[in-house]
């Protein structure tokens, strides 16, 4: 019997200017979607796409691909290069100011897996939940002789902002900004500058979560980030995250955040990360991820707890979610050896696990004859075809799952 051995890589590969086909836009429709509509449950107004930022997007995208880097940065010289950095990007494509954000993905075609995955990384998480943001520009490209080696990228502004550099240099006295336009000399009075963001900051709700409330099929896992939030691990639960707004918000300290299992069972094995602590000092003093330290349990309800104390007064906030269900059967394989009995023509899935914070599915080994395909680096999904071989074994790192077809 012939088998398949794949290897499970996340590091990027480095090439010298491979070749890139543009992404289609009905892929870019299908994340500007999925993207509006998480902001739109979280309580946030959806971000308008930007013809401009759109171009930006889409040249650091036709970059990524063509250089197979995994980089904000871009390197003059290197083909596709448009800017060293995103806000460079922006003003190279006719945006006029510099004061922008960028998320991107690798190696995924799939616009919904780029978007939950982003969302599952904190740092891009708050990008895309940011309360100072209208605006989005996206691109997307896929290498011509990997179809399934794909970049999306998303750059953000704030509209009220852009049209800031469009209008006359404050001359008046008083504090400014300058080096945030095109011309680099052109000045934004302070005062103004702060009345944008606040126009769309206030917008927003007073304290934005996620997941939000009463969502469904959140993941259960979070896997790596760059930076990264969790250096020690490469597998924890997912996590849960506050961000309190300062338009509304001159100071917030949290005194407590809890996850419960169900209604009552409160997961103890978790890491708080706020400014103080975060390891890549990210996060504001407004931002605030709970991770549990163990992978969440599939198909579960979860409720999160935040107390706060703000304006002399403590305030708890109390939200429910409930974890994704694995679209097929589910076998827990825990042991070193299992033996499981299945049906022809059917698909399961098969998790393994993680017994310890390193612990991921690195290789798989299986016959020619069925289908492996991954739920995520711990969970696969076997489909057995009607001529599926009698019996065979699938092994994943030093646990073996022998299979029986009947």
């Amino acid at each position: 019997m012939r088998y398949i051995l794949v290897f499970i890589i996340v590091s990027f590969l480095h090439g010298n200017g491979r070749s890139v086909l543009l992404g289609s836009p009905l892929k870019k429709s299908t994340a500007y979607a999925k993207l509006n509509d998480i902001r739109r449950k979280a309580g946030l107004v959806p971000l308008r796409r930007n013809k401009l930022l759109d171009k930006a997007a889409q040249a650091h995208a036709d970059y990524l691909v063509a250089n197979q880097k995994s980089s904000h940065f871009e390197h003059k010289g290197a083909p596709k290069f448009t800017g060293a950095r995103p806000q460079d990007r922006a003003i190279y494509a006719g945006y006029p100011i510099r004061f922008v954000s960028e998320n991107f993905s690798m190696q995924t075609c799939d616009p919904k897996a780029s978007i939950n995955g982003l969302f599952s990384a904190i740092y891009h998480r708050f990008s895309f939940l940011s309360p100072s943001i209208d605006e989005v520009g996206l691109g997307y490209a896929v290498d011509r002789r990997d179809k399934l080696n794909g970049a999306f990228v998303y750059l953000m502004g704030n509209s009220r902002l852009a049209r800031l550099c469009r209008i006359k240099s404050f001359l008046d006295s008083g504090r400014y900004y300058y080096n945030l336009c095109k011309h680099k000399a052109h000045r934004i009075g302070m005062k103004r500058f702060d009345r944008a963001q606040r126009s769309i900051k206030c917008r927003a709700p007073a304290i934005i979560v996620y997941p939000y409330d009463r969502q469904s099929d959140v993941p259960p896992v979070f896997y790596d980030e760059s930076p990264d939030p969790l250096p020690d691990s490469e597998v924890s639960g997912y996590p849960i995250s506050v961000e309190f707004n300062d338009c509304y918000f001159r100071k917030v300290s949290v005194v407590s955040f809890k996850l419960f299992e169900g209604d009552d069972h409160e997961v103890r094995n978790v890491r708080l990360i706020r400014r103080k602590n975060d390891p890549n000092k990210r996060f504001t003093a407004f931002q605030f991820a709970l991770f549990p330290m163990r992978r969440l349990k599939f198909a579960t309800h979860y409720r999160a707890e935040i107390s706060y104390k703000a304006q002399g007064k403590t305030n708890t906030l109390a939200w429910n979610f409930s974890t994704v269900k694995p679209p097929f059967k589910l076998y827990r394989i825990a042991d070193t050896e299992r033996t499981l009995r299945l049906k022809s023509a059917k698909s399961y899935t098969l998790y393994f696990p993680p017994r310890n914070a390193h612990d991921l599915l690195r290789h798989v080994r299986y016959p020619l004859g069925v289908g492996i395909t991954f739920f995520d680096r711990n969970t696969l999904i076997l489909s057995l075809p009607r001529n599926a071989p009698r019996h065979f074994t699938i092994e994943g790192g030093d646990r073996r799952v022998h299979i029986s077809v009947q």
